[in-house]
Formats: structure tokens, C-alpha cells, sequence
């Protein structure tokens, strides 16, 4: 009784730590939308007047590191979930 009752848990706790993860990877792409055309976005980064070009590179580059690094994390985070529940099935 004690095994079946952890294998739930096991089960519920997986496929909360893979929504967990989705809703990440959700918030990442609605902050990449966000930053291409939002009004201080990657759109109107370049036609700014007072910076210099190498600014502008320096934060499209920072920018996308960041939304590349959210996204990786937030796909493990995923992963995990589904290894999670998959390790509960098994037994």
C-alpha cells in the first residue's frame, strides 16, 4: 500500500514539475515577443539615435543570450518533470 501510494506521488510530482517547466518555456516566449516588438524592443533598438552601434549590439547579444539561457533552463526543468514520471510508472 505504502509503494502504490508513493508511486502517486511520485506520478503528481512529475507532472507538476513538467507544467512547471512549460509555463516557463511559455513566459520565455512571451518575453522574446515581447522583446522584437514591444516599444523598447529589438524592432526600435537600431533606429535609437543617440547610441552607438556597438551599444546596440551589446545589448541584442545580452538579450538573446539571456532568452536562449531561460529557455534551456526552462526545457530541463521539462524534462525533469517528464523523467520524474516516467521513474514513477516504471516502479
Amino acid at each position: 500500500m505504502e509503494e502504490r501510494r508513493q508511486e502517486a506521488v511520485g506520478k503528481w510530482l512529475g507532472i507538476a514539475v513538467f507544467v512547471v517547466g512549460i509555463l516557463l518555456l511559455a513566459l520565455v516566449f512571451f518575453l522574446a515577443y515581447r522583446d522584437i516588438v514591444g516599444e523598447s524592443g529589438l524592432l526600435t533598438l537600431g533606429s535609437s539615435g543617440g547610441r552607438p552601434v556597438t551599444e546596440v549590439v551589446w545589448i541584442l547579444v545580452v538579450r538573446v543570450l539571456f532568452l536562449f539561457l531561460m529557455g534551456y533552463l526552462a526545457s530541463v526543468i521539462a524534462a525533469r518533470g517528464i523523467a520524474m514520471y516516467q521513474a514513477s510508472r516504471e516502479g
